[in-house]
């Protein structure tokens, strides 16, 4: 295996729905008798600062609501929740102090173009 391939381009691996975080990152093989598989998330990933405002919108994040959840209501898949995290600078998503924030949410007619845009980002 060449190093450094999306994992939906690696035969002998599960394809991964498009709007998994993992989908997003290389996959890598150990250089050991193993061969295991591994990501590499240490890579930034931003949000481009130049999306129109319009493709925003907000809500305020009630407790204990999953991000799984909240990314299911407005988004219809609960893969996206890294987005909202990232969109926010949300390190920790368990992070009581985020109750009652105002969340900025990409519209979801605009997540598959920001969806390119941080995926070019980390080519």
């Amino acid at each position: 295996m060449d190093l450094g391939q999306y994992q939906n381009y690696i035969s002998n691996l599960p394809n991964l729905d498009i709007y998994r975080y993992e989908n997003i990152f290389k996959v890598y093989q150990t250089q050991d008798g193993n061969k295991d598989y591994f990501y590499n998330i240490i890579k930034n990933i931003l949000v481009p600062n130049n999306i129109n405002n319009n493709s925003f919108f907000t809500i305020t994040y009630q407790a204990n609501t999953p991000f799984t959840t909240l990314s299911y209501q407005i988004y219809g898949t609960t893969y996206l929740w890294w987005l909202i995290c990232i969109v926010n600078n949300i390190r920790n998503p368990f992070d009581p102090s985020i109750t009652g924030k105002t969340l900025k949410i990409i519209n979801p007619s605009y997540v598959k173009q920001v969806l390119d845009i941080i995926s070019k980002q980390l080519q």
